[in-house]
């Protein structure tokens, strides 16, 4: 992770702690558990291996639908709060539209899932706006603004990159491939080293490149 996406961090968690100032500004450090030593490390839950809890019991067992739900409806219950009304089908495919793509629905696709009564109908949404195109390009935004990738170099001339598209690209593809994120990693770390017989291991380099660049400090006035 870069240093512009560990200071957003930073703050995220100054103000999640409350501890912001004038126009949200952290104004005091916040204090962080410290990582324990080696011989510890068995302790930290982020070195444990996963387990599968036990499901908690609740009272209203009705509104329950998958085990997920338990875990919602626990804490609900603890803070004696109850589920929020179920949304109706033209307001949920809006939702789940705009979460997924970016997009709203057309009016035929509103119409043609509130006239859908199988017991699939919303799963079957689900899928066919994850298979769309337009879920990587949604998506895969995220991941460019944390590497912070753009067409021009920034700073004071910021001049473009007419070959920056390909890494975007790349980006996007591996969101609608659904492409292992281990594999993601590593052909944007060393993709000419672990895969240099596949395109994609060379123009997933462009990670390395995508932030700023001084053009004049590096270029106009070389040291």
């Amino acid at each position: 992770m870069k240093s512009g996406s560990i200071i957003l961090l930073g703050w995220l968690a100054c103000a999640q702690a409350g501890v912001t100032g004038e126009a949200g500004v952290p104004t005091k450090q916040v204090e962080k558990p410290a990582l324990p030593r080696d011989g510890k490390k068995a302790d930290w839950w982020s070195f444990k291996p996963a387990a599968r809890p036990a499901l908690p019991e609740v009272r209203n067992k009705k509104w329950v639908r998958n085990p997920i739900d338990l875990f919602i409806l626990t804490k609900l219950e603890q803070e004696k709060l109850s589920p929020s009304r179920e949304a109706d089908r033209r307001t949920l495919i809006r939702r789940l539209s705009f979460d997924l793509t970016g997009l709203p629905p057309s009016p035929e696709e509103v119409e043609r899932f509130i006239a859908d009564h199988s017991p699939k109908a919303y799963e079957n949404l689900v899928d066919r706006l994850l298979d769309s195109p337009r879920y990587g390009e949604r998506w895969a935004r995220h991941w460019l603004d944390t590497v912070h990738f753009a067409d021009t170099h920034g700073y004071d001339k910021d001049k473009t990159r007419p070959n920056a598209w390909p890494y975007r690209d790349y980006v996007i593809r591996a969101f609608n491939q659904d492409k292992p994120y281990s594999r993601f990693v590593e052909e944007q770390l060393a993709g000419d080293v672990l895969f240099p017989d596949e395109p994609e291991g060379i123009v997933a380099l462009g990670f390395i490149v995508a932030g700023q660049w001084d053009y004049v400090g590096h270029v106009e006035l070389p040291i």
